[in-house]
């Protein structure tokens, strides 16, 4: 390993090892079941590499959410990744047909094409749900096994198993996959089966859940295999696996992927059992609210419909027992809360049904799905190009590596030693980080302030802003680029709301943000260009704070229809949606401007889809009112309406996707829409 090499996996190391000492986790309990304490050891120190998978699993265990980085892959990698996310949309869409095609390509490629142990754990792993997903899919439609598992004999035998056979096979596939990172103490039988009474005691304690440091991955896997696994009373496991995702090291976003499946089996398997009194579901109540406020906390919606119907009759029953103890009051509240929450569910359906998506949550791809992927030697040969630089200039006339290195990486698809890479993308105004967060700092803090700090700058929470802003400018380097660059654009942002500048002053002040790593005519010229989402948004907020329809706004727009035209044929909007939503959201609300209106529809059609499947509010309400807006346009110019029409239940369905985002700020605006509508 070269000392550039050495730097490069360091730099991965310091990040891992911060965040591992932060949540106060030991190497033993991080390393357990994927490397040993000293490998791990040596990856936080530099003197190891660690392949893709392991850093992925590391980094989920230490619950660090990777939706919101860019990755950057060297081909072989991304077109794994592509084949990955191709059978996640398959499985996704209950396209069974296609998804056991995928798989067993997949298997023979991955699984059983991997050296490294840890590697080929792992991928078994992954192609071991997504088998187990399919098998529930398969039966939901009533077709033979054979054909769908090609790489899977011992499921390819059995043909439309009966409802019992399913559930042993669902609960062995979960188990073994489980168990090919996460140990136990007890043997798999003791645990996951049936009990006998006097053995629940042995049950409930052999799996020692609290002493695990569990990726939100493993904990699916462990809440499928207890779920499928007819383990009788498993109350207190589910409560241990709750307790676990309640930990600190979770993000909002990685704690509502799980919490709410946790809450739901623990509901679903306790009533199932048919000895629970008010007592026991009066908990339950308390659990599933708590889930429906994680969800609202993280903008997301897994599990949401059946929780509130569960809910509902929980609460119906308590609400009973209170009248019944003489508690009116009480009752009367729950009641209340009863109607709000069928509001929701009621919304909810309406809104699923409408754009053609299953209301219920019926697959856990979003927990393997890879958001913002992008292939390190076509970034290279783009950015490089963009910029005008020839190949001699990039390699510093032979200095950082020879013409023959980079153009073996361009047009090759090769691989290149990791110090080289960093020199070749900083040289371009690039990170060559495995994946890249919005500032380039290692310490959790400063990312989690960073995300606060969004969220501030959405809801217009100007002094929350500016507190943020102040601390984080003591505690990144603004020498960085990229750092630069996103103080910069963030500062100009909550500056406008405030009043302080106008709209125009804004958009200077994003131009100049955008200046800090490409000038802003490369990077709205015409041809093929990569940019990053930091330069990216910068463009975007240009585009929402020029209130002119002037040429130069209709050259921003084109090029950020252009920059996500590739996702929509790919099909892989999905593993960018993050940016997708509220990019292409600006764009469509600007074409509805510009008259647009079927093209305007078209790109709000695709978030709002988009959403549903990944059970995500924030584009839904933008998007529902976007196209209620464009209608009574066309309405008003004399064009037919396609869509049925009817704007006071939109603006109701726009209310309630907003609070179960928890959006105030948005709540209120449609609130005061619906009202003066009722006034007119």
């Amino acid at each position: 390993m070269t000392k550039t090499d050495r730097d490069a996996a360091e730099s991965f190391g310091v990040f891992l090892k911060e965040h591992r000492l932060k949540y106060g986790v030991t190497l033993e309990q991080l390393s357990d079941g994927l490397c040993s304490a000293s490998g791990l050891a040596r990856i936080e120190s530099g003197t190891r590499t660690a392949g893709k998978a392991l850093q992925d699993s590391l980094l989920y265990r230490l619950g660090i959410s990777p939706d919101t980085y860019e990755h950057f892959l060297f081909e072989d990698d991304y077109l794994r990744w592509k084949k990955r996310q191709q059978l996640l949309y398959a499985v996704s869409r209950r396209d069974v047909e296609e998804a056991g095609r995928r798989l067993g390509e997949y298997r023979a490629q991955y699984e059983e094409g991997v050296k490294a142990d840890v590697d080929r754990r792992l991928e078994r792993q992954f192609c071991l749900s997504m088998e187990a997903q399919l098998l529930q899919g398969q039966s939901l439609q009533s077709k033979d096994m054979a054909g769908y598992f090609p790489a899977a004999p011992a499921v390819v035998a059995a043909e439309n198993p009966s409802g019992q056979d399913l559930r042993e096979k669902l609960g062995d596939l979960y188990r073994e996959a489980l168990e090919l990172t996460v140990s136990f103490p007890a043997s798999s039988d003791s645990v996951f089966r049936q009990m006998e009474s006097n053995q629940k005691t042995l049950y409930q304690t052999s799996l020692r859940i609290r002493d695990k440091i569990c990726s939100v991955q493993e904990m699916n896997l462990l809440l499928e295999a207890l779920h499928y696994g007819q383990c009788g009373d498993a109350g207190l496991l589910y409560k241990e696996i709750l307790g676990l995702t309640e930990d600190a090291r979770f993000d909002s976003v990685s704690r509502a992927k799980i919490y709410a499946k946790a809450v739901y089996y623990f509901c679903l398997d306790g009533l199932a059992l048919g000895t629970w009194g008010l007592a026991e579901k009066a908990e339950a109540m308390a659990w599933c609210t708590k889930a429906v406020e994680c969800l609202r906390e993280a903008g997301r919606m897994y599990y949401l419909w059946e929780l509130l119907g569960l809910f509902g009759g929980l609460m119906q029953d308590v609400a009973s027992g209170q009248r019944a103890a003489g508690a009116e009051a009480r009752a009367q509240e729950l009641e209340k809360q009863i109607q709000e929450y069928r509001e929701w569910g009621q919304a909810l359906e309406a809104v699923y049904e409408e754009f053609g998506v299953p209301v219920e949550t019926r697959d856990f791809c979003r927990l393997y799905v890879e958001k913002e992927v992008y292939c390190i030697n076509e970034i290279v040969r783009k950015r490089r190009t963009m910029l005008g630089i020839s190949r001699k200039e990039l390699c510093w006339d032979g200095i950082l590596c020879s013409e023959k290195t980079l153009r073996r990486l361009e047009e090759e698809g090769r691989r290149v030693q990791k110090g080289i890479l960093n020199e070749l993308m900083k040289r371009l105004n690039l990170s060559a980080e495995y994946c890249q967060t919005e500032l380039v700092a290692s310490d959790p803090e400063v990312l989690r302030m960073m995300s606060h700090l969004r969220d501030c700058i959405r809801e217009h929470d100007t002094e929350g802003a500016d507190r943020l802003l102040g601390q984080l400018r003591e505690r990144i380097s603004l020498d960085i680029p990229s750092n630069r660059q996103e103080w910069m654009s963030c500062h100009a942002l909550n500056e406008v709301h405030k009043g302080n500048i106008s709209g125009e002053q804004c958009v200077k002040c994003l131009r100049e943000a955008l200046c800090c790593t490409l000038p802003y005519e490369i990077a709205v010229k015409p041809g093929e260009k990569y940019l990053t989402n930091k330069e990216i948004n910068c463009i975007q907020n240009m585009v929402c704070w020029n209130k002119k329809m002037d040429e130069e706004k209709k050259r921003q727009i084109a090029l950020l229809e252009e920059r996500y035209s590739t996702c929509e044929e790919d099909k892989n909007i999905f593993c960018f949606i993050n940016m997708y939503e509220m990019v292409m959201g600006c764009v469509a609300s600007e074409l509805g401007n510009m008259g647009e209106y079927d093209h305007s529809d078209e790109i709000s059609r695709k978030i709002i889809t988009e959403c549903l499947y990944l059970r995500r509010t924030f584009g839904v309400h933008d998007g529902i009112y976007g196209m209620m807006w464009n209608d009574e346009q066309r309405r008003r110019e004399g064009i037919p309406v396609q869509r049925r029409y009817h704007p006071e239940e939109d603006l109701k369905h726009c209310i309630v996707f907003s609070k179960l985002g928890a959006e105030r700020r948005s709540a209120e605006f449609y609130s005061k829409k619906l009202q003066c509508r009722k006034q007119e």
